[in-house]
């Protein structure tokens, strides 16, 4: 029986893509209300676990447990409205809607019917939500600006707010901060850190210093498999992380930040 502390499993996932194997034998256990981070070099597994995670892909073989229940075998859609929540590596926001509207649909999807989706009343201009949601990811000032000329970090943050707006249990982050400048991270990492709040996260990041900063736990994937898991000092002193993918530059460098040997 699975802990009351995890809220997502993965039991024994692998995926085969005719013949290559390209998740092999991954076990997790994502902590109730945690940030869990996977890492690795490219070709390691990660978005491939994260699409199998999020039943994108279907699995070679393995479970996937949520609330302890077995949701192997349901859609995308179906895990959604269960309370686990996606977003994509490359920004997804409707770009000729206006960033009020863009929130105003997530929230529709979240918790409409298929008929009345498309109802331009479904929710109202002036809903607490949209106003609420704009103001936690500092939109307010956007409200009638198109989403597709927003700057790419302020994409990436609607498209967090976007994904908050089905009020998830577990929400799912892919390269959260993917192609953002040095000021734009910064931002993003709060308000991941903001959206954690009271929920669980799982992200796929390759910004180290961005996940040294908010991952209570990393998983290091490297060829489909798991390599290591732990805290970011546990991570950045395993040497086969080292070797796999911080390299020794790292290992000094971290040295000389923590005052590790």
């Amino acid at each position: 029986m699975a802990s009351p502390e995890v809220v997502l499993e993965a039991r024994s996932l692998r995926k085969e893509f005719r013949g290559f194997v390209a998740v092999a034998d991954v076990n997790l256990k994502i902590r109730r209300g945690s940030i869990h981070a996977l890492i690795g070099p490219n070709g390691a597994g990660k978005t491939t676990v994260f699409n199998l995670l999020t039943r994108f892909l279907p699995l070679s073989s393995g479970t996937i447990r949520f609330e302890s229940e077995d949701v192997t075998g349901i859609r995308p859609d179906q895990l959604a409205s269960l309370g686990v929540v996606r977003s994509f590596q490359i920004s997804a926001v409707f770009p000729h809607l206006s960033v009020a509207d863009n929130i105003k649909l997530a929230l529709q999807r979240s918790s409409l019917s298929p008929l009345s989706f498309w109802s331009s009343r479904a929710v109202p201009e002036a809903d607490p939500r949209v106003l609420d949601l704009l103001g936690q990811f500092g939109l307010e000032a956007f409200v009638d600006k198109k989403a597709g000329d927003l700057s790419y970090g302020r994409k990436r943050a609607l498209e967090i707010a976007t994904t908050l707006a089905a009020d998830p249990k577990v929400m799912l982050l892919d390269e959260p901060t993917q192609g953002l400048g040095h000021e734009d991270v910064d931002r993003v990492t709060g308000l991941i850190r903001q959206a954690a709040q009271g929920r669980t996260v799982v992200m796929v990041e390759h910004n180290m210093k961005m996940v040294s900063q908010i991952a209570d736990t990393i998983t290091v994937l490297r060829r489909g498999e798991v390599i290591a898991e732990g805290s970011y000092q546990q991570i950045a002193e395993n040497a086969e992380v080292v070797e796999a993918y911080l390299g020794s530059k790292h290992r000094k460098a971290n040295g000389r930040e923590r005052g590790t040997p």
